[in-house]
């Protein structure tokens, strides 16, 4: 029990990182499309963290488990406009940056915790959790990616 309450703390560490990348970079942006994009971060990484707190608190007062429903995310698409304003902006493409390393450290770390409880509530539980993460882990890299021809452009870099 004591790995099980440590393992969601950590994870909730996790979540308040993520948190905390994304109101960052909506605090350093105009564009509405961009806004709207961490705006919804922000929203599903607090669902997440209120998830891992219900769950750490069932598990230390000896109560059930609260079943979770999870929706399914959707493929997103990126405008241009999306993607260059990522591009153009430091810190726009440092918070996608530091946010797919955190989404990936996530998608991990709940796959691993599946693997080790024992429970079965907590392992269904951290495999959702793990599909979720690594969704926005994806749809990061795609920004990742699609952004990193405007951020050369931006920042004068022309390869020899």
């Amino acid at each position: 029990m004591k790995d099980l309450l440590a393992a969601i703390k950590d994870a909730m560490r996790g979540e308040m990182d993520s948190i905390n990348i994304y109101k960052h970079a909506l605090a350093n942006t105009n564009d509405e499309e961009v806004k709207a994009f961490f705006e919804n971060r922000v929203k599903e990484e607090k669902e997440h963290y209120n998830y891992l707190v219900d769950h750490y608190s069932s598990l230390t007062n000896d109560k059930a488990l609260k079943k979770i429903e999870f929706t399914e995310g959707e493929n997103l698409i990126f405008s241009e406009n999306f993607k260059r304003r990522i591009g153009e902006s430091q810190i726009l493409f440092s918070a996608i940056s530091v946010a797919t390393m955190l989404e990936k450290n996530a998608f991990e770390f709940y796959g691993r915790a599946a693997e080790k409880t024992k429970d079965i509530q907590m392992k269904e539980f951290f495999n959702k959790m793990a599909t979720w993460e690594k969704q926005h882990y994806d749809d990061l890299l795609e920004i990742a990616e699609e952004s990193e021809q405007y951020y050369w452009q931006q920042n004068r870099f022309e390869p020899f």
